[in-house]
């Protein structure tokens, strides 16, 4: 397998798996005075949606790493769309985390109470590592999609292990004597008259 292949086979199943991961893990916290709640990339429809792009950048990575034929065409543009989704999704939850946070508090305080909270400290919101796994793993997969466009489709060449590999001799199996051709079956000679000497016609 082309080096080429294996690092794009190689950084779509790892930039799948960061998305997986960070959907489950907390995406933001929300603290006021000694409380604190997390908020999952799971609850909402984002996380959803990063966990299906990070399972399409896994499936198509394993099939790249596995060797299977025309799997480096399918990566392509899997993994380009999944990482852009997976991206995506964490880009634009980290720029409305602020007013999801507003429009969700609002249903049981003013919404002007709780953008003043916030502005004055009382209500304190940061982006959990979570948030941060999901988007390394978005760009993981578009930076896979990315180093495909240069790898061939190929299939895998055969390593030659197990019964056919250690019959292998002469010049593909190095350090191994070739084997001397079997010598040609040659006819044994006719068998030759016993001289009579009792002058009596042989029988």
């Amino acid at each position: 397998m082309q080096g080429r292949a294996v690092l794009a086979g190689a950084l779509a199943l790892a930039g799948g798996v960061l998305a997986v991961v960070g959907s489950f893990l907390p995406w933001a916290e929300i603290s006021a005075g000694p409380f604190t709640e997390q908020a999952k990339g799971i609850d909402g429809w984002e996380g959803k949606a990063a966990i299906i792009a990070g399972a399409v950048m896994v499936a198509g990575g394993i099939r790249v790493l596995a060797g299977s034929h025309q799997a480096m065409a399918r990566l392509r543009p899997g993994a380009a769309i999944a990482g852009l989704v997976a991206a995506g999704v964490g880009v634009y939850t980290a720029l409305t985390i602020r007013d999801q946070l507003i429009d969700a508090a609002a249903t049981e305080l003013p919404r002007a109470e709780v953008e003043r909270a916030l502005d004055h400290g009382l209500l304190q919101l940061t982006l959990a590592i979570g948030l941060y796994l999901v988007i390394a793993g978005g760009i993981q997969g578009i930076v896979g999609a990315l180093v495909a466009l240069g790898a061939r489709d190929q299939p895998v060449a055969p390593s030659g292990a197990g019964l056919r590999g250690w019959s292998r001799t002469g010049t593909d199996a190095p350090g191994v004597p070739p084997t001397p051709p079997a010598m040609p079956d040659v006819p044994a000679p006719p068998p030759r008259p016993v001289p009579n000497d009792g002058g009596e016609p042989p029988g």
